[in-house]
C-alpha cells in the first residue's frame, strides 16, 4: 500500500497532528457545547460551528473574486476556544483571536507552506489580507441555522453560515480511532435498502515509535458512513478517524457518527 499524504511524519501524525482534527474542538475540560438562543457572540458558540464562506465583497458592493465564495469547498472559519482557523484555500492558517464587545481580533496568522493550484493561492493571499486586526463581527439567525458576519476596517464585509460541528450535533467528544478499509465493499443487511453494501474495515494500532502494529481484530462490516470520506472501489486505506456518540441519537438511526480526520494511506 503506498502513501499518499505526508503531512507529519508518522510519529508526529500520532502524537502532535492528532491535536488538530478537521473540525473545532470543544473547549478544554468542558462538557459538550449547549447552544443558548438568542445566539451570542462569545467563545463557546463560534467554535460550535464550522463557519463556510457564503459571500465576500468590498466596499464598494463588488464581489471579492479571489475568495471563490461560490466554489464547491469555500473557506471555513474553526473556532476553538482561543485559537482559530481558516481553511479552504491552500493552506491551513491559524493563530489566536480577542472578543471585545461587537468586534473580533485576529492576533495574527500562520500558514503551513504547501503549493497548489494559482486560484487556492490566491485565495490564501485574499483572506490572510482580510482576516486581522480587528474586524465587526455580527451573530445573526437562530441556532440550526446562524450566519456570521466580519467587517474589515475599510470596510469589506464576508458573511458566513454556520454549520453544527460533530461535538454540537452529538452532545459527545471524539475519540480518534485509526480503520483501515478494504478495498472491496461487502454485502450487507440495511432495512431499507435492498442490495445494500458497506465499507469492510478493522482497527488498527500504532507503536509509541509510530510503526504500524500487525492487525488484530477481524474485518467486519462498517453500517455506518465516513462523513468526509468517499470510497474508491479497489482501493485500500488507513483511515484516521473521529468517532463521536450520540447521547441523544436520532430516530431510526445509528448512535456513531464517524467523522474524517486524515486519510494515512491510501493505495492500489
Amino acid at each position: 500500500m503506498k502513501k499518499t499524504l505526508a503531512i507529519c511524519s508518522l510519529v508526529l501524525m500520532l502524537g502532535a497532528c492528532a491535536q488538530t482534527p478537521s473540525t473545532a474542538p470543544s473547549a478544554p475540560d468542558s462538557p459538550a457545547m449547549t447552544i443558548t438562543t438568542p445566539l451570542r457572540l462569545d467563545a463557546r458558540t463560534l467554535a460550535a460551528y464550522d463557519w463556510r464562506l457564503v459571500d465576500g465583497r468590498d466596499a464598494q458592493g463588488r464581489d471579492i473574486a479571489a475568495l471563490g465564495a461560490g466554489a464547491d469547498s469555500p473557506a471555513r472559519l474553526a473556532f476553538s476556544d482561543q485559537a482559530i482557523r481558516v481553511l479552504g484555500g491552500c493552506n491551513t492558517q491559524f493563530g489566536g483571536y480577542a472578543l471585545k464587545s461587537d468586534s473580533l481580533r485576529i492576533q495574527g496568522l500562520a500558514s503551513t507552506m504547501k503549493a497548489c493550484a494559482p486560484d487556492l493561492m490566491r485565495r490564501d493571499q485574499a483572506l490572510a489580507g482580510l482576516l486581522k486586526g480587528s474586524l465587526a463581527a455580527r451573530i445573526g439567525g437562530q441556532p440550526g441555522d446562524p450566519s456570521l458576519a466580519l467587517t474589515t476596517q475599510a470596510g469589506d464585509v464576508l458573511r458566513f453560515a454556520g454549520k453544527p460541528t460533530p461535538e454540537t450535533l452529538t452532545g459527545s467528544r471524539g475519540v480518534v480511532e485509526f480503520l483501515e478499509v478494504a478495498p472491496r465493499t461487502v454485502a450487507c443487511n440495511h432495512p431499507l435498502i435492498p442490495d445494500h453494501r458497506c465499507l469492510s474495515v478493522r482497527e488498527r494500532r500504532y507503536s509509541d515509535a509510530g510503526m504500524l502494529l500487525p492487525a488484530a481484530g477481524p474485518w467486519h462490516p462498517l453500517y455506518d458512513t465516513i462523513q468526509g470520506y468517499t470510497h474508491q472501489d479497489g482501493v485500500a486505506a488507513i483511515l484516521r478517524v473521529k468517532r463521536y456518540d450520540w447521547k441523544n441519537p436520532p430516530a431510526d438511526a445509528s448512535s456513531v457518527l464517524y467523522v474524517l480526520d486524515l486519510v494515512v494511506q491510501q493505495g492500489r
